[in-house]
């Protein structure tokens, strides 16, 4: 969710599940009764019952209380920061700093003193709540991010081989070293192939392992009546008018990284297909020309990845201004700030934060126009259709 800084004058409309944690029972009540008209609120009378119910079911947040029997808040809060990021805001009734600070040290968030008013308590818990909601959100965004990234590098290595087999093909002078360029671009999947290639009114059959089995030649010979594409378990053969291409060891599941490797294997083999009619014509080539296609395959993979980095990075900064407002307002308690001088520090931070943030959108839109036009110049066709090498 989006944190909303525009208005400060009114309880945030959020909701949860609180734990107040109290030795004293008429306490317990108070707070209770305070947050209920908001949260589902859950109570317990000690610091250990308070980590055995974070065990079993953490809460939204704890509001916790700092003096308590056999374990206090202080050492409560740092037991539950061994394995939750959950807001913790202390109720004290002590106002000395030095108490507050060793509050923060502990990991607690915020520090409220007793007896607490109905409203700043609303206040305080609803904002807290909502900022550990936004990181959430922040951070489920980013690994988002992350995770396309990663599977778009993957898929830009995967892409390198065809790049490396287009390079290397293009020196080639014979059917037959064309074939080799093709089962060592196959091989750099993992994977074991047979090929056949019809050009000049002769057939040259190769295989990865050495020599091609009578089997998989007769295969071989007859693919051109199975159809463009045929798979039988681990068997893949990917038929076009000069070549025919089977592989023998294919994986048996169906992960988008196997459904990428099938489409490359077929890629190649109509690459393959399509130089053998071509030759004569890639001999007379200059290496201008060549350097020029691979130039222009390397400049679209490199824009989607910047893409791709703004991206991550305009995340990064939103969740490191999130990060210094929290900063900013957890010293409330210690500097002696009125609530009127709160609000106001507030209020700035958030318009700056909000400004900050609209003009990373505006840059990111701009950007994201630029490297559609360049990648559109890429492709040709006003952008129709992806580079033809890929």
């Amino acid at each position: 969710m989006e944190v909303d800084f525009s208005n400060m004058d009114s309880v945030p409309d959020v909701t949860g599940r609180v734990l107040v944690v109290d030795d004293d029972s008429v306490t317990r009540t108070i707070h209770r009764s305070a947050l209920s008209t908001r949260f589902d609120v859950e109570t317990a009378s000690s610091g250990l019952q308070a980590l055995e119910i974070c065990r079993e079911r953490l809460p939204d947040l704890v509001l916790l209380d700092v003096v308590m029997p056999d374990m206090d808040g202080y050492e409560t809060c740092r037991r539950l920061r061994e394995f939750t990021d959950i807001p913790i805001i202390f109720a004290t009734s002590n106002e000395s700093l030095d108490e507050h600070l060793i509050a923060f040290d502990s990991g607690g968030d915020d520090i409220i003193t007793k007896p607490v008013a109905k409203e700043i308590l609303l206040r305080k818990v609803s904002l807290a709540i909502m900022r550990k909601n936004s990181q959430h959100q922040l951070k489920s965004e980013k690994d988002s991010l992350h995770s396309m990234a990663m599977n778009f590098l993957s898929a830009v290595g995967e892409s390198g081989v065809l790049q490396k087999f287009m390079q290397a093909s293009l020196a080639c002078n014979t059917s037959t070293e064309l074939g080799r360029q093709l089962l060592a671009a196959i091989s750099d999947f993992g994977l074991e192939s047979s090929l056949l290639i019809r050009a000049n009114d002769e057939v040259t059959i190769l295989a990865s392992h050495g020599t091609a089995s009578a089997i998989e030649a007769s295969v071989l010979e007859q693919a051109s009546s199975m159809g463009r594409i045929f798979q039988f378990k681990q068997k893949l053969v990917v038929n076009y008018d000069h070549v025919s291409v089977i592989v023998s060891n294919m994986p048996l599941d169906e992960s988008e990284k196997t459904g990428r490797i099938r489409d490359n294997i077929t890629i190649l083999a109509e690459m393959t297909d399509t130089l053998c009619g071509n030759v004569a014509i890639r001999q007379a080539s200059s290496a201008m020309a060549e350097q020029l296609q691979v130039a222009m395959s390397t400049a679209f993979f490199e824009t989607e990845f910047l893409r791709k980095l703004g991206q991550s990075t305009q995340i990064d900064t939103r969740l490191l201004l999130q990060e210094l407002v929290d900063q900013v307002e957890k010293t409330y308690a210690w500097l002696g700030t009125s609530r009127d001088q709160e609000v106001s520090i507030s209020k700035a931070m958030y318009a700056s934060v909000e400004k900050i943030i609209s003009l990373l959108e505006l840059t990111s839109s701009k950007s994201d126009e630029t490297f559609d036009k360049i990648q559109a110049a890429l492709r040709g066709s006003d952008g129709a259709q992806e580079p033809e090498l890929f």
